[in-house]
């Protein structure tokens, strides 16, 4: 399985996960600029952004380990993105983060947030 579609069967794998949670997907594949989230979706009142890291082994490390500092400031800005678009800049925000190996979910909720990181 190549990388782009390996990606895409985690994604999959993920949307059904949060839908049996009882979230209701409203964005795959957000871009703003360069930068993309992989999921964005609605827990009650809060929209939640979701960064999916699959790994078939854990030979360089667990999926979650992925989400550096780097890339949270990376999905904080996409997300912002997104609420400026959608007038969502008062409405409460969740990042999560969905780590898929082999074919098993840990899912993290509130794995990071955006305290200090956009000024």
């Amino acid at each position: 399985m190549n990388p782009t579609s390996a990606g895409r069967w985690g994604e999959e794998l993920v949307c059904g996960y949060i839908h049996e949670m009882g979230m209701r997907i409203l964005k795959r594949n957000y871009r703003f600029g360069r930068e993309e989230i992989d999921i964005i979706a609605r827990d009650g009142d809060v929209t939640v952004f979701i960064e999916v890291k699959q790994r078939e082994n854990t030979l360089k490390g667990l999926p979650q380990e992925a989400v550096t500092r780097f890339k949270q400031r990376a999905i904080i800005r996409t997300a912002l993105g997104y609420m400026k678009q959608n007038h969502l800049l008062d409405s409460r925000v969740r990042f999560d983060v969905a780590a898929v190996l082999g074919s098993d979910i840990t899912y993290i909720k509130n794995a990071f947030d955006a305290t200090g990181v956009i000024r």
